[in-house]
């Protein structure tokens, strides 16, 4: 969540020096095929949701609700993240705006597809989510429709044309609604990893498990690759593979140092934002315009001495007042959820 608030922490105001716009190229996404280290946040967020689920409905149930009265939380809960997705789309384009890409709205999806999986067992998660990226590709290689040139193509591929005939509208960069069908394979590889770690094996076996499918994932999404490009607008099969496969990758660095190791001081920060992740993304998302402009008002004088460094030092200052407005929250045990 700190990365997704940074701004790249001020260094697209430093991109014209040699050794730092390398790492400031990591905070864009990459412009059409291919992947930036910014490109998987969003494949964190979706596969951490469903990674949380196996506790969040194991407590529900123990708290003594139905199995109805579960299902209609969910449907409750997906209908919240589309609205408060387009509310925030709307705010942060200064225009009404059904914004239907975005992470929440999206979100909407995946987590249902999760649920109806959530029980089902390895097999059953392991086959929806292949099931679900088949769909994807099938439609990407076998639609046609007016305008469309090529499966994969920026702008004329069924992804884009789906959106004009069903919304009668597109979005920028080449996005495409449909992304939520493949993307919903991440929340439920996300599922899968939540049983891994709150079974009973050993420590070991649990970090073995992450790490080998971890390598299984990245190697099928570069062997997939090589057929199916590795795009994050779209969502695609070999994307979907390589992020999760990077994901299991950092899940198991985090869960060695904090969980094996106990090492945890160093996280306090990330877990105290990620408590009220939804709150965090909604106020970022709605605000961050505001807060750049009102950071330069009050912070003009290091902009006047040093130039792009003093504008990057103003980017951080917005950073360190979402983390603080976090820590405000925590501290009140204020927790928004949906």
């Amino acid at each position: 969540m700190i990365w997704m608030f940074s701004n790249a922490f001020g260094l697209h105001h430093l991109k014209d020096i040699p050794w730092i716009a390398p790492l400031e190229y990591q905070f864009t996404h990459a412009a059409w095929h291919g992947f930036n280290a910014w490109d998987m946040i969003q494949p964190f967020f979706m596969f951490i949701v469903g990674a949380a689920m196996p506790w969040a409905f194991d407590k529900r149930r123990a708290a003594g609700e139905s199995e109805q009265q579960i299902f209609f939380h969910v449907l409750k809960r997906c209908a919240l993240l589309l609205f408060w997705g387009i509310v925030a789309r709307t705010i942060s384009a200064g225009r009404p705006n059904i914004d239907l890409i975005n992470v929440l709205g999206q979100l909407s999806f995946t987590y249902l597809v999760a649920y109806l999986v959530l029980d089902r067992g390895w097999r059953v998660q392991l086959g929806a989510a292949i099931g679900l990226l088949a769909a994807h590709w099938t439609f990407y290689n076998f639609t046609t429709g007016e305008g469309i040139t090529g499966p994969y193509d920026q702008n004329a591929n069924p992804g884009y044309w789906l959106d004009g005939v069903l919304l009668g509208r597109h979005w920028g960069g080449g996005y495409a609604t449909i992304n939520c069908v493949s993307s919903a394979a991440n929340t439920i590889f996300g599922v899968m990893a939540g049983w891994v770690i709150k079974s009973t094996r050993t420590e070991g076996a649990k970090l073995r498990t992450l790490a080998i499918w971890g390598a299984v994932a990245l190697i099928a999404g570069f062997a997939l690759g090589a057929v199916v490009p590795i795009n994050k607008k779209i969502w695609t099969a070999s994307f979907a593979f390589v992020s999760t496969g990077i994901t299991l990758w950092v899940l198991a660095v985090f869960y060695y140092l904090c969980d094996v190791k106990r090492l945890q001081r160093w996280a306090t920060v990330g877990a105290i934002v990620g408590a009220n992740s939804i709150f965090i993304y909604l106020f970022h998302e709605m605000l961050h315009g505001w807060m750049e402009r009102a950071a330069a008002a009050l912070l003009g004088w290091p902009i006047e001495w040093w130039g792009a460094w003093g504008k990057a030092l103003t980017s951080c200052c917005v950073v360190a007042f979402q983390i603080y407005v976090c820590v405000w929250l925590y501290r009140r045990k204020i927790f928004f959820k949906l």
